[in-house]
């Protein structure tokens, strides 16, 4: 009994101080009886109960006390308008803007696989391998509990059933092994999904389709699965439907459906030449479930040794050599939308939670100064308080209930935020070709960190406000202005250092995001030698349109000359890709110098650009050296193993890096297997992003022709037509085949705009941070500004009684906040100039637009100037205020 007793007084101690004030004396007295009769008549079982039921209370009392705490703040914040909205404003900014952050980008990289019960064991090698690789490595079951293959972003012009007739639409999806699904371990929604049993070569072609396919284009019909589908020219049956959310493996671009590689080449020309059974094919990405017990290190050095041997038995040309110690497989953890490179991930990881510190750190310091300027003004009122016996804790608590309450309702303001940034991303224009967008709206999980983040940050950084403000003697608090405030006293008090580490984060913000902005700005001004709207391009992929190899490479070789044959066309031309293109496309290989000593050779990074007869003189592109390519070069049929050399051409760049200030023309190069014959050097072109790459064009040929990669062969055609220029290519295409599928028909001036659209939609971004970082700035001055003012009234008047004039008084108010920003803005500066060479390392893009931001002196000048004008101006209008106080009255307040 005597235990009990002893945990029953701590327990009714607990009690909030409101309640022991008006009833802890009788719970006390009643508990020593009440304690004593239970254990009498009940035992220890009543004990436990009336212990549970004290315990209980204690929390629900709390939560009493604290909902008259939001209630009084909600009533105190009612009476200060602009307190008010100014504290939800500033963190709504802060808070929306870094949930909009973490829904997207956050998400994406982190968030595991939606409905794959395997997530977290899955893995991909880094590079691509062919299918026979894939078997020999589903063999290992040590190491792997399943291995599938799958190419990703496969297109298909797709006809739905009781509409063949129609244009077909262009959607993307995966080829996959029957496999696959069980690897990822997903269940169907509806129908089956993809089996080894079920699904085998010969059989007839049926397809999986996604939630997102079902809903969008079938209507959710209940009846969808067993409809069939015409993909590129040829039926498939539905024969399931997967998971609500479930978009793929690797779905930064969602797939609508899920092909098994047991079709015919004639419904997927990706599998055209017998590719399941060419050892030397690396076409497809190998999806492992790693084995239960075995980590993602052991089984990467497994499958390097596998690796190496399936390379020396096959004799692969493109292998490294095998006293090459270099690791043959690097794996990549897979069971998120984007795989990341495990050296990367800390990287990414640092970088989003600095973006997001950063942004939230300056709003919350905001919040913290106004609780201090709050404070300082209530200083009187809390020590009437504490003078009739409220408690230290009591005060706390409420100020603290008020920067929670401020800091919820900026939360509400920034999910709201955050919600409208989703609503204008998600009407980004997009290409009618390319795949779909991932669905990044915001979910229960990111309004579960809005909420989570608010609080902490409310609880955080309204705190040490609290402390400061209710820590005061009560006597000389209730004689307002009485305690004087010297120039020198408290200089690196709390509210200085809150206001230093904002100005500090705000001149970081402001300048990193100015150096993007001019870099990128300048970067993406891609100029042409002609009028960009003279210039139409269009997509056409005859192969899904039901042609067979040999009709399509018929087709390209004529398509050319009977648009030049049509009257109005300049020049016409064909790529793998539109000119200037910025997209992920192109291949980045490695180059060597075939005839250099082996002491002198290099090995370039460069990327691989596939084009057409007459490209160059399309853009009006002169050639620096040598020539271009010509209508025999299209015709060559490659074949690397009989040691065949592909024409090539070399922009500056990396013809520099590979033979200097040497004549490249007619000089030999080598990637992997294949060799390449320099027959022209070109100028540096920016790509629709503003990089400069190094860049190694090879020629358009029968293969490609026969098998056209995923976006397509791009049709670029100079035309004199002006405004019917487009009306007139589309005629001319029909006339050839009326059945031709057009797809990203543009001008190149809408195709550079629409580059440079989603470039200054990012750029906006930044500066809107930027933006943000200067708005809260000002606002923390004038509230440390009014907070130095209140605390320093009756000196101010007793100075101005002393025949101070208005303008020495102006100079002390505003001296404090000169010194703030002067030593903020060398410590903020210093921090954006570090901060840019760490991005810099990151990504070469960043590189080059600090390279061209760093250098401006608008920027490096004006933004420092610019921040120190708005804040001055900011500490100014308190300061004004300042020099009004009426002496005789601030002489009174005793």
């Amino acid at each position: 009994m005597n235990f009990a007793w002893r945990i029953y007084q701590r327990l009714a101690r607990a009690f909030p101080h409101e309640f022991k004030l008006a009833y802890g004396q009788e719970v006390m007295q009643l508990g020593e009886d009440v304690v004593q009769d239970i254990a009498r008549r009940d035992g220890a079982a009543g004990l436990i109960r009336l212990i549970a039921d004290i315990a209980i209370r204690v929390p629900l009392e709390y939560l009493s006390e604290m909902r008259r705490d939001m209630r009084y703040a909600a009533r105190a914040l009612i009476k200060s308008p602009g307190f008010a909205l100014v504290g939800i404003v500033s963190m709504g900014l802060g808070i929306g803007l870094t949930t909009n952050v973490y829904s997207t980008r956050w998400a994406l990289l982190t968030r595991e696989l939606p409905a794959a019960a395997n997530a977290k064991n899955l893995v991909i090698p880094e590079k691509p391998v062919s299918y026979y690789y894939t078997e020999r490595y589903r063999d290992q079951k040590d190491l792997f509990a399943g291995v599938a293959a799958l190419q990703n972003g496969i297109p298909f012009n797709l006809g739905l059933q009781g509409n063949m007739d129609a244009k077909p639409e262009r959607v993307f999806g995966q080829l996959v092994s029957a496999d696959y699904f069980s690897v990822l371990g997903v269940e169907p929604q509806r129908g089956r999904l993809l089996s080894a049993d079920l699904d085998k070569p010969g059989d007839a072609p049926v397809v999986v389709i996604s939630d997102r396919f079902w809903r969008n284009r079938l209507n959710s019909s209940p009846n969808a699965v067993g409809q069939t589908l015409r993909l590129n020219g040829q039926t498939a049956t539905i024969v399931g439907i997967t998971p609500k959310n479930f978009d793929g493996a690797l779905a930064m671009n969602p797939s609508e459906l899920f092909v098994p590689i047991t079709v015919p080449a004639s419904l997927a020309p990706e599998l055209a030449n017998d590719v399941l059974h060419q050892h030397s094919a690396r076409d497809f990405v190998a999806l492992m479930c790693l084995a239960p017990g075995v980590t993602i290190d052991s089984a990467e050095a497994g499958l390097d040794v596998i690796t190496r041997r399936l390379d020396k038995d096959e004799g692969d040309l493109s292998a490294p050599s095998q006293a090459d110690n270099a690791k043959r497989a690097v794996l990549l953890p897979a069971g998120t939308r984007a795989p990341i490179p495990r050296n990367l991930r800390h990287v990414v990881v640092a970088f989003f939670v600095v973006l997001m510190g950063l942004t939230m750190t300056i709003a919350c310091m905001n919040l913290a100064n106004m609780l201090l300027a709050r404070g300082a003004n209530r200083s009187k009122e809390f020590a009437i308080r504490l003078s009739v016996g409220a408690g230290r804790f009591r005060l706390v608590r409420q100020m603290v209930s008020e920067g929670i309450l401020l800091s919820l309702l900026g939360g509400v303001a920034g999910f709201a935020l955050a919600y409208g940034l989703y609503v204008l991303n998600s009407q980004l224009p997009q290409s009618a070709g390319a795949p779909a967008a991932p669905d990044v709206a915001l979910d229960w999980r990111a309004a579960v960190f809005t909420f989570a983040l608010a609080l902490v940050c409310g609880v955080s950084f309204s705190l040490a406000p609290a402390l400061q403000a209710t820590r005061s003697d009560v006597a000389p608090a209730l004689k307002t202005g009485a305690a004087l405030e010297l120039p020198g006293h408290r200089r690196f008090g709390l509210r200085n250092l809150a206001v230093l580490a904002q100005v500090t984060g705000s001149l970081m913000l402001l300048l990193i995001t100015g150096f993007l902005v001019i870099g990128l700005t300048k970067a993406n001004n891609v100029e042409t030698r002609f009028d960009p709207k003279t210039m139409v391009l269009v997509s056409i992929d005859p192969v899904r349109d039901g042609y067979t190899p040999e009709k399509a490479q018929a087709l390209f070789e004529k398509l050319p000359e009977r648009l030049k044959a049509s009257g109005s066309v300049r020049s016409a031309a064909l790529a793998v890709q539109p000119p200037f293109s910025a997209d992920d496309e192109d291949e980045d290989i490695q180059l060597t110098a075939e005839d250099a000593r082996e002491s002198s050779r290099v090995q370039k990074s460069v990327v691989r650009e596939t084009v057409g007869a007459g490209y160059f003189a399309a853009l009006d592109e002169p050639m620096l050296a040598g020539r271009e390519f010509d209508e025999p070069d299209q015709r060559i049929q490659a074949d690397a193993s009989k040691g065949f050399a592909l024409p090539a051409i070399l922009n500056e760049r990396a013809a520099r890096g590979i033979f200097g200030n040497g004549n490249a023309i007619g000089k030999r190069v080598r990637a992997d297997s294949q060799s390449y014959e320099v027959i022209g050097v070109v100028r540096d072109l920016k790509d629709g992003s503003g990089v400069t790459q190094p860049i190694v064009y090879a020629p358009l040929t029968k293969r490609d022709f026969a098998r056209p990669p995923a976006g397509g062969i791009t049709v670029i055609v100079r035309s004199d037509a002006g405004a019917n220029a487009l009306i007139s290519v589309r005629s001319a295409i029909a006339s050839i085949d009326p059945n031709l599928y057009l797809f990203d028909v543009q001008r190149l001036s809408e195709y550079l705009e629409r580059t440079r659209y989603i470039t200054r939609s990012a750029l906006r971004t930044y500066g809107g941070i930027g933006v943000f970082g200067l708005v809260l700035s000002a606002i923390g001055f004038a509230g440390v500004t009014a907070y130095a003012v209140a605390r320093r009234r009756k000196e101010i008047g007793i100075r101005m009684a002393l025949g101070a004039r208005k303008g020495q008084v102006l100079r002390l108010v505003l001296r404090e906040g000169a010194a703030l920003i002067t030593v903020g803005t060398f410590l903020g500066f210093l921090g954006a100039v570090a901060m840019a060479k760490v991005l810099s390392a990151l990504t070469s893009q960043f590189a080059d637009a600090f390279k061209i931001g760093t250098t401006d002196p608008r920027l490096l000048i004006g933004a420092p100037l610019l921040l120190a004008a708005l804040a001055l101006l900011a500490c100014y209008v308190p300061a004004r205020r300042a020099t009004r106080i009426d002496p005789l009255k601030a002489l009174r307040q005793e």
